[in-house]
């Protein structure tokens, strides 16, 4: 899919509101969609999100959540309209307010400890939130209560994370001993995964998505599926993405020290996060962007990452 032109999504967005858009701006957020920034004649500025057309389901389990999260007292972005027919735009597009922030993982290094512990505060206040929706009907992450691509464990999900990740890899990066160290363990600690009851998590709020100003955090913003099973999972992301980009993801790591309360779950931790390297660093058919370049300083500590993280997922106590 070619990107949509600037001057394409302002006619777009014009369209979509009813009133004047003068200007839009890409701005490098989403793996899965293309996001600009819509400046209005009225001196309001949106964000626009523009999906592949096989992807239009993604804005109407956008739509559904944004509804339950919000009920849940959950700070998320109202949706201000949305087209998939394709009639203002050749591919879906949705426009949401725009909230003041950054995603967590371009302003953590800036945050002071008060700051932080702020965010620790409202990242724990929003699981509990999101925690008082009911369970799924089964496990990953769904558009709605009745989408039926959900699995039946989830030990399932792992696998089709790592699996996922795994084929997209060259023959020589397969053969990294983490990739082996992973297969192994998500065998290994099959019992334990389908022991786990399929409860809500926001599956994409990680160290992105999530938009943080002045020290508190302002707003879940991709909400096209809800996941159900370990809400340890999407920490495990953001701190792998965090130390990808730094020295300490301390936040995230007191947002998953209830969750980490024996050894078991910390290795199950060090799996979640050597996976999510593992897809930070392959690359994937539903992506826009693609992964960082292979000689790049994320990548390179990505790779340090993985095989940390996977020989600590690995050791038995």
């Amino acid at each position: 899919m070619k990107p949509p032109t600037e001057h394409e999504v302002t006619r777009a967005a014009g369209r979509c509101l009813h009133e004047e858009a003068v200007a839009a701006h890409r701005i490098p957020m989403g793996r899965s969609h293309f996001v600009f920034t819509v400046d209005l004649a009225s001196g309001r500025s949106v964000i626009a999100r523009v999906a592949r057309q096989d992807r239009a389901e993604c804005f109407t389990g956008f739509a559904y959540w944004r509804r339950r999260l919000d009920q849940a007292g959950v700070p998320v972005p109202r949706v201000l309209a949305m087209d998939l027919t394709g009639t203002v735009l050749p591919w879906p597009i949705m426009l949401l307010e725009r909230v003041p922030g950054d995603d967590l993982s371009n302003v953590y290094a800036d945050l002071t400890d008060a700051e932080k512990r702020s965010v620790t505060d409202d990242l724990l206040d929003i699981q509990r939130r999101v925690h008082r929706l009911p369970p799924g009907p089964g496990y990953g992450g769904i558009a709605d209560y009745n989408d039926l691509r959900c699995h039946p464990r989830w030990s399932d999900v792992l696998w089709e994370y790592f699996t996922g990740a795994a084929d997209q890899l060259t023959p020589a990066q397969r053969q990294r001993p983490a990739v082996a160290a992973i297969h192994r363990t998500i065998r290994e600690l099959r019992p334990e995964f389908d022991r786990i009851p399929p409860l809500p998590y926001l599956i994409d709020a990680t160290h992105q998505n999530v938009l943080v100003d002045a020290g508190r955090v302002t707003a879940i913003v991709d909400l096209d599926e809800i996941g159900f099973g370990d809400a340890l999972y999407p920490l495990g992301v953001a701190r792998a993405g965090l130390l990808a980009r730094g020295p300490e993801a301390d936040c995230i790591e007191q947002v998953a020290a209830p969750l980490c309360a024996s050894p078991m779950r910390q290795r199950v931790f060090d799996l979640y996060s050597a996976i999510a390297c593992l897809k930070m660093l392959a690359p994937s058919p539903l992506s826009v962007t693609g992964p960082p370049a292979a000689d790049s300083r994320i990548a390179t500590r990505l790779r340090t990452l993985l095989d940390t993280f996977a020989a600590a997922a690995a050791h038995k106590e």
